[in-house]
């Protein structure tokens, strides 16, 4: 026993708890509010939702939910267990992206490898939390280790890979990050190839790669939506409103001190680089990586899934040269004493990260969170007043919990709601129109025949709206205020 409380088994096993406490939290994503209401709605009617169910202003826009499993299991964890369910399961969907990670390079030094799996998780801390993206980033974790895992020689377990996909594709649109992954570890072979004509083995990888690749193009069918499936995540990426509208879709802000870890891992990565040159593979990966995450912010969770484990081994060859230079070893306690020093270490980090978590998710402190970042007053008031208002313009972050509140009423169908690529760039537009007071606002108001108007408090339409003669404030707390349009 004493043997395995070591050094190692510190440091690691330190860095394995306390980054536990990162990923477990309080639901603070707008989308969640929606995800678990059409949950619900599958739930009850035994189908997928075919048209939009939610608004008013685009219900013959067809809706492909490609994340239906996911949302039905969200709901099915909510309605037996609350917030504290959702925010257990995807911290431990996290968790086991993090863990394959650290199966990657668990042969590595210690140090390093503590350290690296350290920054990964402070540098995605703005990303972790209850959302359906944290499945694509434990998959992406779980492909890349098999990827990996081929490469060296170690293990042929990619060839389940398509199976993975065909659930991957049942569960989340990010499916499709799977297949640049397997294009960057298949450009890699294949030049290679063309490099070491004689070298037999990047052949073999390059053709064992295309047949994987083909059989998870044709995994991804077996989903309910077919062929419609294939063009989804372009309508996504291809959407200049939802760029310019959806603040995760905005690249990183450097001035925002949330994101200085991730800065940071982009500099040690960069370092990283220079002292070591890296295989083509892993450069290739941590550049593609490193671009996804410049281009938006939400793909912060895949450059740590793709450069973690590059970091690590790059910073690992540079420690060994330094540590067989010198010739250095720490000096530790007795193996007696280290083991009890490093159990009750154990014992009091794992502690602590139990009682950290639980005061994450405490109930008082989801309602507190809920209560200041969504219309819970004004939805009351709604709710008590059944007779106002017939069609409503709402703040986009908003619909999802007014949606989930309110369906199936008629006079409550919200105006807009997260899922953007169902809403369409037009009617993105037609919104930001009206958010930004554009010269048409007033009449994209009247265009959608809005009677009634749930925004924030303070912000510029609210300000301006206070001021029309045509609009009286029938509602408003600190978060919330309701414009009723006079009659």
């Amino acid at each position: 026993m004493a043997e395995r409380l070591s050094a190692r088994t510190l440091l690691l096993g330190g860095v394995m708890i306390v980054i536990a406490a990162l990923f477990v939290g309080s639901v603070q994503d707008p989308d969640f509010w929606w995800h678990i209401r059409i949950g619900q709605w599958m739930t009850e009617n035994g189908r997928l939702p075919s048209r939009d169910i939610f608004t008013f202003t685009v219900p013959n826009h067809v809706w492909t939910d490609h994340e239906y499993l996911t949302e039905s299991l969200m709901w099915l964890i909510y309605s037996n267990m609350g917030a504290i369910g959702i925010a257990i399961f995807f911290g431990l969907v996290t968790y086991a992206g993090f863990y394959l990670m650290y199966r990657q390079v668990r042969r590595e030094p210690f140090v390093i490898v503590g350290v690296g799996l350290a920054l990964g998780a402070v540098a995605g801390s703005p990303i972790w939390g209850p959302r359906a993206q944290m499945i694509t980033f434990a998959l992406t974790c779980l492909e890349l280790y098999w990827i990996q895992g081929y490469l060296s020689g170690r293990s042929r377990a990619l060839q389940f890979f398509p199976l993975v996909v065909a659930l991957w594709a049942n569960l989340h649109g990010g499916w499709v990050i799977g297949f640049v992954w397997l294009g960057i570890a298949l450009a890699a072979e294949l030049v290679g190839w063309v490099w070491d004509r004689e070298n037999l083995a990047h052949r073999a990888h390059v053709r064992f790669l295309a047949i994987i690749t083909a059989a998870s193009a044709v995994a991804v069918l077996a989903t309910p939506h077919g062929f419609s499936l294939y063009l989804y995540p372009f309508q996504t990426v291809t959407s200049m409103a939802q760029e310019r509208l959806i603040v995760e879709w905005f690249s990183p802000d450097f001035h925002q001190p949330y994101l200085r870890p991730f800065e940071a891992m982009v500099f040690v990565l960069i370092v990283g680089v220079a002292l070591r040159r890296p295989k083509l593979y892993d450069l290739l990966l941590s550049m593609a990586a490193l671009a996804l995450a410049l281009q938006s912010v939400r793909n912060v969770a895949l450059f740590v899934a793709a450069t973690t484990p590059v970091i690590i081994t790059t910073y690992s060859a540079y420690w060994r040269e330094i540590s067989s230079a010198r010739r250095w070893k720490p000096t530790l306690p007795t193996r007696p004493v280290f083991a009890v020093v490093t159990a009750i270490a154990l014992a009091v980090i794992t502690l602590a990260t139990v009682v950290h978590i639980a005061g994450e998710v405490l109930p008082s402190r989801q309602q507190s969170l809920t209560a200041s970042n969504y219309p819970v007053g004004a939805a009351d008031w709604l709710a008590a007043h059944p007779e106002v208002g017939t069609k409503m313009y709402n703040q986009y972050g908003w619909g999802g919990y007014l949606a989930y509140r309110f369906y199936p009423q008629p006079n409550r169908k919200v105006f807009i709601f997260g899922e953007a690529a169902l809403m369409g760039d037009g009617l993105l537009n037609d919104y930001e129109d009206i958010q930004t007071l554009r010269p048409d606002w007033r009449s994209m108001l009247d265009k959608y025949g809005v009677d009634y108007v749930v925004y924030n408090k303070g912000e510029a339409l609210s300000n301006v709206l206070i001021t029309e003669p045509d609009w009286k404030v029938v509602y408003q707390d600190s978060e919330a205020v309701i414009f009723v349009r006079n009659p």
